[in-house]
């Protein structure tokens, strides 16, 4: 059980900081691919308010989401540390 939360704690730390870094540098997507800067959404030039709309709403949404994982990895946690101190209690008895 330790070995699958350590493993679960590492796999959830490296994909929400991939999916952290794409969202914090969306606008590098337009510099990349020059040919995705045309058109409008809203009236404003795509390559100005998507990486915006990703940098603002987008990092909120996933900053949330990420707090809700987060805070169910350490439920379990907190699970797993007291059912071995419950198990170390009853051998000390």
């Amino acid at each position: 059980m330790k070995d699958k939360l350590y493993k679960k704690e590492i796999l959830v730390t490296i994909v929400f900081s991939l999916i952290l870094l794409g969202f914090g540098h969306f606008a590098q997507l337009f510099k990349i691919f020059p040919g995705l800067q045309g058109g409008n959404m809203w009236g404003f030039p795509v390559h100005y308010i998507l990486p915006i709309l990703m940098g603002w709403f987008g990092l909120l949404a996933l900053t949330i989401i990420m707090a809700l994982v987060l805070n169910k990895f350490d439920d379990d946690m907190d699970a797993y540390t007291q059912s071995v101190d419950q198990s170390q209690k009853s051998s000390d008895s």
